[in-house]
């Protein structure tokens, strides 16, 4: 990505960028925005907002790019019915970062909901949290390339603050110091190890919730930002079977909102900011859930995405598909189903119109109507044909 530390007042003109790199830095800086959003709001940091405020601005400045170039590259009815795609996704970048911004601004205004360490603690899936670099710090003088070394598992340094710098995404050369704040992702199991290694315990603080209330806030954030990546994956390989899925996620998060809205306001522990909080938390869940089905309406209306779109694909490991199951798998375990000996990783399951998210692959048998979603990388291609019993 370049250089990564964040510049104010770039001058806006036409450059000759290609829309492959700007839809790129478009979809990681969003991603990483709407990271670092979540890690505002469920550890109490206001010191976020003002960071984030200018990786937005970054984002408006390559939307405009895009849509310059964009413009140029179109050629007819054809092409400008084809670049839909490329807008669609533009706009739904836009609304990510402009929620993402919305969410910290909750932090900033001292509204967080403060749930992070018990969120993190009761979540098997990827999972933002933030180290301090300190005197007994393991990766204190390492590069991240050492660092990754030392773990020995996978996470990613989505940004690092030192003092007034920002830096996102830095390079694996970058050298950790006294006193830098590492913000880090990875599978909750990998980020355990990482804070072992420092020597910090985990203490469930922070804001207390009745338990429904909290589960179906955990709920709703990972069904959200999962419907975020299943649209970057239905457009990137040109599925209208993963954007009409999409549908039935966002009947399952309007159905959530609704009663959650109610809960809240009915719970009398909970004082006004809070449920303030908690009611603005559930509405930008919600506007996130509404972007991922923005971002896949081309597609809905059998508008083939632009070849643009495709060759971010190429340039991409990650596959996706759908496996519905008959009743030559009911009664079996997921595991059965051979995901487990290719890398394949488990995203969701749909049953009886519940979508359970990273459902477990093993002792939890599978019925006849279930669907799954699976991603994988592309040199499982030929295995997932086989359990699909189809050409993909």
């Amino acid at each position: 990505m370049g250089d990564n530390r964040l510049r104010k007042d770039e001058e806006l003109r036409y450059k000759p960028v290609p829309l492959t790199d700007l839809l790129s830095q478009l979809k990681n800086l969003s991603q990483i925005l709407m990271s670092l959003a979540y890690c505002s709001i469920f550890f109490n940091d206001d010191t976020l907002y003002k960071e984030m405020m200018e990786l937005d601005d970054k984002i408006d400045y390559l939307k405009s790019l895009m849509i310059m170039q964009a413009s140029l590259a179109i050629r007819g009815g054809e092409d400008a019915e084809r670049m839909l795609s490329v807008f669609d996704m533009a706009a739904s970048v836009d609304k990510i970062s402009e929620v993402s911004l919305d969410i910290a601004k909750l932090a900033y205004e001292n509204l967080s909901i403060d749930i992070g360490d018990y969120l993190f603690i009761n979540s098997a899936t990827n999972f933002i949290y933030v180290i301090e670099i300190d005197l007994n710090s393991p990766f204190k003088g390492k590069t991240i390339r050492e660092a990754f070394d030392l773990v020995k598992q996978i996470f990613d340094v989505v940004a690092v603050k030192r003092e007034r710098s920002f830096i996102i995404s830095p390079s694996e050369d970058y050298t950790f110091v006294l006193g830098d704040k590492v913000y880090i992702k990875g599978f909750t199991e990998t980020i355990r190890n990482i804070l072992k290694l420092h020597g910090i315990e985990i203490d469930i603080g922070g804001l207390k919730l009745n338990r429904e209330i909290l589960e179906n806030i955990i709920y709703l954030k990972n069904l959200s930002e999962f419907m975020i990546d299943i649209a970057y994956g239905a457009l990137f390989t040109s599925s209208k079977e993963l954007a009409n899925e999409l549908l039935s996620m966002e009947e399952a998060v309007d159905e959530i909102t609704e009663q959650l809205k109610i809960d809240v306001m009915k719970d009398k522990d909970l004082i006004d900011t809070q449920k303030l909080a908690l009611i603005e938390f559930i509405n930008y869940c919600e506007y996130l859930a509404d972007a991922a089905i923005d971002m896949t309406y081309s597609l809905r209306k059998d508008v083939k995405p632009h070849p643009i779109i495709e060759k971010i694909l190429e340039e991409t490991d990650e596959r996706y598909a759908i496996l519905k199951i008959g009743g030559e798998y009911e009664d079996m375990d997921i595991v059965d189903l051979g995901v487990k000996d290719f890398g394949i990783d488990v995203l969701a399951l749909k049953r009886e119109g519940y979508w359970y998210l990273n459902p477990p692959i093993k002792g939890w048998k599978l019925r006849e109507g279930d669907e799954i979603i699976i991603q994988f990388y592309r040199e499982a291609d030929k295995e997932v044909e086989k359990i699909l019993g189809r050409k993909r």
